[in-house]
């Protein structure tokens, strides 16, 4: 990859977009960073301009991101985009709210695919490009209050899956990372039910439940330092996944994190038994008609 090429990473002066975005300009890359606050960011990660790069004042989840993302595109002619920006919502399924679950999905879902749309044209009209996703180990997960959270991920990994076979022809290139407990703001910038922000983030009704104990610690997380246990080094994520762009990676998803190969290969035992367990059920709902198609999707 030649030196010129042009990075742009979402929510870049916090944790592993701060990491991602000081190792592109390390690497000699120029550098786009994204932030709703540009004086927060500058504060938050002061190397960033100090090390030549650029902050663009721009909020992902407004609706007129796309046209906003279109004209750095225009100025800065993208590469590389590293869709970053994100929060996590924590709370219980019936606790949450529906506009609380449409604004952790236009944050971690429609932003992400306003970029995506808005730098798409230019790339294929290059015949070059990498998107790059900072989804989460949580998909595989399933953990109590996480379920709009672990929705939003999984819903643009869906995106994300189909458009790399959409793409792969006009030579652009699509990354899954997927990081499991890292050590950064995540439940310091986590929101929770604002019904029960007196509650701990939880009703009544699940005191003394899973609900309360995984929704409490995040709380208490925001409020405290992060336990030893959680050992994620972001730098050392951002370095692999520089890597990935740079070098060449073909797999579509990039696993960070000793806790996130735990959960996969968990969930894929699960997918396993649930596979032998309806095995046969499965088969016997085929059609006995031998020209019948067996693929409808």
């Amino acid at each position: 990859m030649a030196a010129q090429t042009t990075w742009l990473v979402t929510g870049a002066s916090l944790g592993i977009g701060k990491s991602i975005a000081l190792e592109a300009l390390s690497a000699g890359y120029k550098v786009i960073g994204t932030t709703r606050d540009v004086a927060k960011a500058e504060a938050s990660n002061p190397e960033f301009a100090a090390k030549g790069g650029i902050w663009v004042q721009l909020d992902p989840a407004h609706p007129d991101a796309g046209s906003h993302f279109a004209k750095v595109q225009e100025e800065h002619d993208i590469d590389v985009l590293v869709n970053n920006a994100g929060y996590a919502f924590v709370g219980g399924v019936e606790d949450t709210s529906e506009e609380e679950v449409q604004d952790q999905l236009n944050v971690n879902f429609w932003g992400p695919l306003r970029a995506i749309r808005a730098l798409l044209p230019s790339m294929r009209a290059k015949r070059r490009g990498h998107i790059v996703l900072i989804s989460s180990g949580a998909v595989y997960m399933s953990l109590p209050g996480r379920a709009s959270y672990v929705a939003s991920k999984a819903a643009i990994e869906a995106i994300h899956q189909s458009l790399t076979k959409e793409v792969e022809e006009f030579g652009i290139k699509v990354l899954m990372v997927q990081p499991g407990s890292f050590r950064t703001s995540w439940a310091t910038n986590s929101k929770s039910p604002a019904a029960y922000e007196n509650s701990m983030g939880f009703s009544e009704g699940y005191k003394g439940t899973a609900v309360e104990k995984w929704v409490s610690m995040t709380q208490h997380f925001k409020q405290a330092s992060l336990p030893e246990a959680i050992r994620g080094d972001s730098d050392k994520a951002a370095r692999e996944i520089v890597k990935a762009v740079v070098e060449g990676y073909d797999p579509l998803r990039l696993i960070l994190g000793p806790d996130c190969v735990t959960a996969l290969e968990h969930r894929l035992g699960e997918l396993g038994r649930d596979l032998e367990a309806s095995r046969a059920i499965a088969m016997s709902t085929g059609s006995t008609d031998e020209k019948a198609s067996q693929t409808i999707w």
